[in-house]
């Protein structure tokens, strides 16, 4: 099941050297994320890059990935955009390549909180097999999804799961809790651990991609019981969490993913940029300092 588990990896889209998708390193990583523990990934997210990549290159990556791991992972499909019969196309387009679909709030066109229902109701109603996970992300598309929206949305279509709330209010995720049953995933690493205690179910993360053990035993432990070992580990892990956005993402997370010897370089395609020098300084520091052991022995 889908949400059997309780840590998501989103999969950043590597690059080799000439800035053209190296296939055989994402799928390395999703192999070391699989052997690690982690049982869903996300594709096409926000820290894949995907508005750099042609549609071409998003079915590419979509199907080698399913044609691999379809029967060890979930695999989630990220899809978004303003063009609500654009974004329909996608849907059908990746429906057969996928367990479930994340899709995020439009950007750029600002709609009204009737507008945000109305483009997910239809939305929905076309892949009804699968579930689906709502992203609410205001910092990068410009416009907040109320929990009454998402209440209402939950209530009216059964496939309609989850929420990946990226709003960075607890107050929005209690309010959306009190009102309906649907499962909360954090957007946010560093406020899993406080969503978690208000009824959040997990997250969708960008740190476990290089501490994919850390997160999923921070979760568990908590979950089960065990606050004091949990917080012992968003405390570890606090520096990291807040290092992964010191500049725009995935950028940070590619950086990281090289010291690591998890890629061979750090690449972004434009109109991203790669790591500064300020940033690998600060990145380089905790390195150097951290309590963690600095090795690929994390995954």
């Amino acid at each position: 099941m889908l949400f059997d588990s309780n840590v998501f990896t989103v999969i950043p889209t590597l690059f080799k050297d000439d800035n053209e998708v190296d296939y055989d390193s994402i799928m390395s990583h999703i192999q070391k994320q699989k052997t690690a523990g982690i049982e869903t990934i996300v594709l096409l997210g926000t820290t894949s890059e995907t508005p750099t990549l042609s549609f071409k290159e998003q079915l590419e990556i979509v199907q080698t990935v399913w044609d691999s791991f379809h029967t060890d992972l979930n695999i989630v499909v990220g899809v978004g955009g303003f063009n609500t019969v654009v974004v329909r196309v996608k849907l059908s387009e990746f429906k057969d390549m996928c367990h479930g679909f994340m899709i995020s709030t439009p950007y750029y066109n600002k709609p009204t909180q009737e507008g945000l229902y109305t483009h997910f109701a239809s939305l929905v109603v076309t892949v009804p097999e699968h579930p689906i996970i709502l992203y609410n992300v205001p910092s990068r598309t410009g416009v907040n999804m109320l929990p009454s929206t998402t209440v209402k949305l939950y209530n009216d279509f059964e496939n309609v799961k989850a929420i990946k709330e990226a709003s960075g209010s607890l107050d929005q995720v209690s309010e959306l809790l009190t009102n309906c049953d649907i499962i909360v995933l954090s957007g946010d690493d560093s406020l899993t651990l406080p969503m978690l205690s208000i009824g959040a179910h997990g997250c969708v993360s960008v740190a476990s991609n290089v501490y994919p053990e850390k997160l999923i035993s921070m979760v568990n432990l908590f979950k089960s019981g065990n606050v004091k070992e949990s917080s012992l580990i968003h405390k570890q892990l606090y520096r990291v969490f807040k290092l992964m956005f010191i500049e725009t993402n995935p950028s940070p997370l590619k950086y990281f993913m090289y010291k690591y010897s998890l890629h061979t370089n750090y690449d972004v395609r434009l109109p991203l940029m790669k790591l500064s020098e300020v940033g690998m300084m600060k990145i380089n520091y905790y390195l150097s300092s951290c309590s963690l052991e600095c090795s690929t022995q994390e995954i």
